[in-house]
């Protein structure tokens, strides 16, 4: 591999850091900014948590439930990635009922995943971060019904 690659393939993955992180901020922003009602709410636990004379920091994340919530609805309404990256079936499988040959190529819909009204209710389109209040559904993919950025199980159960 020569160093022309090499310096590719690094600025694409920069960049792929960047555009997902700058897409998933702008989204949350997006829908603060439509729906006030969440956004004084998360204001108003910032300042009680915060304050307003420091920044957030990471230790303080535990204490933030309402802001992994909105974080969270943000993600599942918004992906940053809408469809996965493919993954081939390693064997002949049957999920869910459905036969997958090896070798097939697997598609991970994030964005239908997250609209789906069997597992979100009824009001599957709207902004509402207080469907995670008691829910143990975190951003790491162990959940099969958020995988904003994907999952090693899931690579694992389609793939094996």
């Amino acid at each position: 591999m020569e160093r022309t690659n090499v310096k590719a393939i690094l600025l694409d993955m920069i960049s792929g850091a960047f555009d997902t992180s700058a897409t998933a901020i702008v989204w949350t922003l997006t829908e603060l900014l439509r729906h006030p009602r969440v956004m004084k709410h998360l204001q108003e636990k910032l300042q009680s948590v915060i304050g307003m004379d420091r920044m957030v920091e990471e230790s303080d994340l535990p204490k933030l439930g309402y802001l992994s919530m909105v974080v969270k609805e943000s993600l599942r309404l918004h992906p940053v990635a809408p469809l996965l990256i493919p993954h081939e079936s390693m064997e002949d499988i049957t999920v869910e009922g459905f036969d997958v040959p090896k070798k097939s190529r697997i598609f991970i819909n994030t964005w239908a995943i997250g609209r789906d009204p069997k597992v979100w209710s009824e009001n599957v389109e709207e902004f509402f971060p207080e469907r995670f209040i008691d829910g143990n559904i975190d951003l790491r993919g162990h959940d099969f019904q958020l995988l904003p950025f994907g999952s090693v199980e899931e690579v694992f159960l389609l793939c094996n």
